[in-house]
């Protein structure tokens, strides 16, 4: 007869805190500082020298051609967000974004590539 008590008194203390979660979609997260989400890119920084490619340990970029000029492409399907590329580039060219919401139904959808943002 000792545990009832007890548990009931937790459940009572329970049931009147505000809950530890949030009603996501609809009350939207607000990340921390420091985020690791969506990569950003300025391509007109970027110098073609494939540290970014080489340093990636879930090989998840890819140099390619584009208007004569060799620039990365990101494959955030494969991307396992360690920012390896961001701090090994010599130029700066990849930052981060607190964008988190990366579902989507088309696996299109999750490269970043050059002519997709301009």
């Amino acid at each position: 007869m000792v545990g009832i008590p007890s548990m009931l008194k937790d459940v009572l203390s329970n049931a009147f805190r505000k809950p530890a979660t949030i009603k996501y979609p609809f009350e939207r997260l607000q990340p921390p500082a420091g985020f690791r989400g969506k990569h950003i890119v300025y391509w007109d920084k970027c110098i073609g020298c494939g540290v970014c490619a080489r340093d990636c340990p879930a090989f998840a970029i890819e140099l390619v051609e584009y208007k004569g000029r060799k620039l990365p492409i990101i494959d955030l399907s494969k991307c396992i967000f360690c920012y390896q590329c961001a701090d090994s580039c010599p130029r700066g060219v990849i930052d981060m974004s607190p964008v988190f919401e990366l579902a989507t139904w088309k696996k299109e959808e999750l490269l970043i590539k050059p002519e997709a943002e301009k």
